[in-house]
């Protein structure tokens, strides 16, 4: 890139911060995550002061340095502008290691999306989160699972036989009904979604026995996709694929797989109650990690919702139970793999990263 097209984009990288960061009308809070916002030279341009604690240098401080002063020379490219393969002009995810003070080194997640501003790009939001705590807070959240599962597996118990009463003596009814039809289609569709509800309970509480087999990614998604392709046009839903694999397999259990990714896909459909655009990107990492992301447009959620998002029975939806991000979290742990939730105004990314299969072996 051309010197002077570099100045241009540093100079309407300073107007994006005074127009939007220094009002608060920034994506990311002052008081949330850590994070810095890197121009296109690799210099630091605007630090919160939560990053400041984190790296133990004062904001001034900061603002001297590149990005090269606190990543690992490993991490970042040949220009040490910005991060080893990694694009500016879309969302990544990855770990690394910085430094901080005093002299030691620190395993962060960072998670980095795009600035745009007059459609061009023209610097990164940068997030950083400490990786011991991420740790901590996954085990105080497969605390709350175990102790939720306990609770499922009591409720679904006690809920479960009236419910198979009540089903046989609506059927047994039904022969003889000559009201209305609507009424008992409706008392039939409750006692479903309730049936529904208790299947979720019982996968929540206690494990199944799955089926592993070597599974095709590709194939596994497009499975998906066609299953949700008749959801997906009756919502105005259009799906952009962009895989990067072609025969690369995991090993898992297809059905379970396969719940995960429309729960997913269908929270994407949900969040866009006027249509729009879902981003379907998938690829292998340099650690033999199958990668898919799952991108809508919608408006997006509170970051105080993103940390509860996996707890068991939390809902912000009239008819939802709280039970599918749950299951799905752990379905992706009991495969060996990581979940990732980035969200803004402009949309959500649910990013999940899977062992591939000779990685397993």
């Amino acid at each position: 890139m051309e010197r002077d097209e570099i100045k241009r984009l540093n100079f309407l990288l300073q107007i994006y911060i005074d127009v939007n960061v220094d009002k608060d009308f920034s994506v990311l809070s002052k008081s949330a995550d850590p994070f810095f916002i890197l121009n296109m030279d690799g210099q630091l341009v605007y630090v919160n002061d939560v990053c400041e604690t984190l790296l133990g240098f004062s904001i001034p401080e900061l603002l001297q340095m590149r990005l090269s002063r606190i990543f690992l020379s490993t991490s970042l490219n040949e220009s040490q502008t910005f991060f080893f393969e990694k694009g500016r002009e879309k969302l990544t995810n990855f770990d690394a290691k910085i430094s901080m003070r005093p002299e030691s080194l620190m395993d962060v997640n960072v998670t980095a999306f795009p600035i745009l501003f007059n459609k061009d790009v023209v610097g990164s939001y940068v997030v950083l989160k400490d990786i011991t705590q991420i740790k901590k807070e996954r085990q105080l959240l497969s605390e709350k699972q175990a102790v939720a599962g306990q609770l499922a597996a009591g409720i679904a118990h006690e809920i479960r036989n009236p419910i198979t009463a009540i089903k046989g003596f609506l059927h047994l009814m039904a022969r003889d009904y000559h009201g209305e039809p609507m009424y008992y289609d409706i008392v039939e569709s409750e006692v479903a979604r309730i049936e529904v509800i208790l299947k979720e309970l019982m996968v929540l509480a206690t494990p199944i026995k799955k089926k592993y087999e070597k599974l095709t990614i590709s194939s596994l998604l497009d499975q998906v996709l066609a299953l949700m392709e008749s959801q997906m046009l009756l919502n105005n839903i259009q799906v952009d694929k962009k895989f990067s694999f072609l025969e690369e397999s995991i090993l898992g259990d297809g059905n379970q797989l396969k719940q995960v990714f429309i729960n997913y896909i269908k929270n994407a459909i949900e969040a866009m109650p006027n249509g729009g655009s879902i981003l379907i990107e998938g690829s292998i990492t340099e650690e033999k990690h199958a990668q898919i992301r799952i991108i809508d447009q919608g408006c997006g959620i509170p970051p105080d919702m993103i940390n509860r998002i996996n707890e068991p029975f939390y809902t912000t939806k009239e008819y939802g139970t709280g039970l599918g991000m749950p299951v799905s979290y752990q379905i992706i742990e009991e495969h060996k793999g990581k979940i990732d939730i980035t969200s803004s105004n402009k949309g959500t990314c649910i990013e999940v990263s899977l062992p591939t299969f000779y990685k397993i072996k």
